[in-house]
């Protein structure tokens, strides 16, 4: 970094010689800084000057990335959550938040994301949007309008867990749809047949098969097809918008590649999970490799590669759920400190097991390891479903998402050149274990602001909790809406 003449320089920072990488193509440019905005962007070299400058030379330069899917309201909160986050290249995240009800705290989910808003705006080191989560005891007619009216235009409903009283029933699910869609708001689903899963689990542990061999049979893949189909069905009846998360099935990507054709506004998420790990990782860890959808096998990785890049599935986000060791055997029970209680059975019932896995400081790496370094996808793939198309799905292009003038100077210099191996310990959120223990990887986030302030420098926070700003979702400007950034 070097210092140039204050009073001569026309921008706050210029980060030069960098290949600047969008959805569309790589280009050597410079890009100058001004108050927390992108002001200029020019082919290298250029006349830019600025206060300070960051030689970029050997690195992409890319948008920060949003991490549209997680659950930070377990041992990692928003502080540690985003903490971690930002180690790994994400610059937005946006986080889940459903109502409290069911660990005693009264509220509805407005009520509930109202304080949630507060609390994160004091301990994020992240700006960050919200997704609501409805359950059935919501009162949908009142919470929705009310939701979007503070800028929370995204409705996750949960098509399984009956038993544990979270999944939406299906006439709920169309009457939230069909608020959704007159407003300009996003339907958003877990699609798994809950009473599919629940029926399996029970036959499992009646007749005492309760090792983590059964876990994956408890919920196989014509259960996430079945659920993304109905879904489908509905928001093409109601015309709502749709995003279904985590798909991890192969089958699956079919149903969504057939609406898509017939016009619906339907968008696919994927994870770094279902695009490396199989379900060896669950029968070699058990309880820590538990996830909802499970982890399927190598040619379901491989088909939700061939979805990204055919623009069948259209984001990766991380599903983090930040729980420990010791969390994840006993089923969430134990929710202070770290460490593992002595009693802990590693062999007890894969179905008393806690959903979850925290993974998203690995994100980048992973799909940057897996798929551009094995030529899966490209670096501009990369970005686009990564940076841009999360953006626009959710309404905050082109503030986030993009390098281009005017936008906020999120930015991230990665170095494809950096050799590292992913750990527990190197990670900087509560969680005591990753499922990437000991993956090699070639490429690494090493730099980023956010509105031109620095995040992450020389392997350090910079970022103070505070700074965060609460992203409104503006319904005028997703995939969407009549005149939104469409998705190509």
């Amino acid at each position: 970094m070097s210092e140039s003449d204050p009073i001569s320089s026309q921008h706050d920072t210029l980060i030069k010689g960098g290949l600047v990488v969008d959805g569309a193509r790589t280009q050597k440019l410079d890009v100058a800084i001004k108050a927390e905005k992108i002001s200029a962007v020019e082919s290298h070299p250029s006349e830019l000057r600025a206060a300070k400058e960051i030689d970029a030379s050997g690195y992409f330069v890319i948008p920060g990335i949003i991490d549209a899917h997680n659950h930070p309201i377990n041992l990692d909160k928003m502080d540690t959550f985003t903490l971690s986050s930002a180690f790994g290249g994400v610059t937005t995240v946006i986080p889940f938040m459903q109502n409290m009800r069911s660990r005693g705290i009264a509220g509805t989910t407005s009520e509930t994301i109202e304080r949630f808003i507060e609390e994160s705006s004091d301990i994020s080191y992240l700006d960050f949007g919200v997704h609501a989560i409805l359950f059935g005891d919501d009162d949908v007619t009142t919470e929705v309008p009310k939701l979007i009216d503070m800028g929370v235009i995204s409705f996750k409903m949960y098509m399984t867990y009956p038993k544990r009283g979270m999944m939406m029933p299906d006439e709920k699910m169309l009457e939230a749809m069909s608020i959704a869609s007159d407003m300009g708001g996003i339907a958003m689903v877990h699609a798994e047949n809950g009473y599919c899963i629940d029926y399996l689990t029970e036959a499992f542990i009646e007749s005492g098969k309760t090792g983590r061999e059964y876990y994956a049979k408890s919920q196989p893949r014509i259960l996430e097809v079945e659920a993304a189909n109905r879904a489908a069905t509905y928001a093409s009846v109601t015309n709502c918008p749709l995003y279904v998360v985590h798909l991890s099935a192969r089958e699956v990507l079919s149903v969504i590649d057939q609406y898509k054709m017939k016009g619906l506004d339907i968008f696919g998420e994927t994870c770094p999970q279902y695009l490396d790990l199989t379900n060896q990782m669950v029968l070699e860890h058990g309880a820590l490799a538990k996830i909802g959808p499970p982890l399927r096998t190598s040619e379901d990785n491989e088909a939700m590669w061939s979805g990204l890049k055919s623009g069948v599935i259209d984001t990766v986000a991380s599903d983090f759920c930040g729980f420990s060791k010791s969390q994840k055997y006993s089923g969430g029970r134990s929710t202070g400190s770290i460490e593992e209680s002595e009693d802990i059975d590693p062999n007890a019932s894969i179905f008393d097991a806690s959903f979850g896995g925290n993974w998203t400081e690995q994100m980048l790496p992973v799909v940057y390891e897996e798929g551009v370094n094995r030529g899966r996808i490209t670096v501009n793939k990369l970005v686009q479903v990564m940076c841009e198309n999360p953006a626009k799905i959710f309404g905050i292009y082109p503030r986030k998402g993009v390098i281009s003038v005017g936008s906020d100077a999120d930015i991230v210099l990665f170095d494809p050149a950096a050799q590292h191996t992913l750990s527990a310990d190197a990670q900087h959120c509560n969680a005591d274990f990753t499922m990437f223990e000991g993956k090699e990887i070639l490429g690494k986030p090493i730099f980023s602001m956010q509105r031109g302030n620095v995040v992450i420098e020389n392997g350090k926070i910079h970022s103070k909790q505070g700074s965060a700003v609460y992203l409104t979702g503006d319904v005028n400007l997703t995939a969407s809406a009549p005149n939104g950034h469409k998705i190509i």
